[in-house]
């Protein structure tokens, strides 16, 4: 497995992952537009203003794919994603791992957050594995009652 910053063309491989309104939006959230067109995705996934890495397999197919930017002197991990024929594999675990040791290098903190879907249980399994663990959410940030806020500190 190889962590590499995302290009444009596993974009393309990215919009496959979600068949329908409900998955795309328990991914990129309740905002996300779909069905995707170019231009909308990438305004919605914010594509100019945050940082993109994608974990390749072996013959160089797309696997993981997820996001950080800083939000509140935390390195925070957006739309995360393994791909569907790979999950509960181990993946996810691996490539949310190297992204928060990229994500916090490249931001210069120590902790990591997230939000994350009450109902996804493999992911919150895998946070938690990560030392994950449930907070409040940040102050001025939209509630949402299915949606739980993670802090990992290191």
């Amino acid at each position: 497995m190889n962590l590499v910053p995302t290009q444009t063309e596993h974009l393309e491989t990215l919009k496959t992952w979600f068949p329908d309104l409900s998955s795309a939006q328990a991914w990129g959230g309740p905002e996300i537009r779909y069905p995707f067109t170019d231009v909308a995705f990438l305004e919605d996934i914010c594509w100019q203003q945050m940082t993109a890495y994608s974990m390749l397999g072996e013959e160089n197919e797309l696997t993981c794919f997820g996001q950080y930017y800083e939000k509140e002197g935390r390195c925070h991990l957006a739309r995360l994603v393994v791909a569907p024929t790979q999950r509960s594999k181990g993946f996810g675990y691996r490539f949310i791992h190297e992204l928060m040791r990229v994500g916090m290098a490249d931001l210069g903190v120590n902790e990591c957050s997230l939000f994350v879907m009450s109902s996804n249980k493999n992911a919150i399994r895998c946070y938690t594995a990560l030392n994950f663990k449930q907070s409040q959410y940040p102050p001025g940030q939209k509630f949402f009652s299915d949606i739980i806020f993670m802090v990992c500190k290191r």
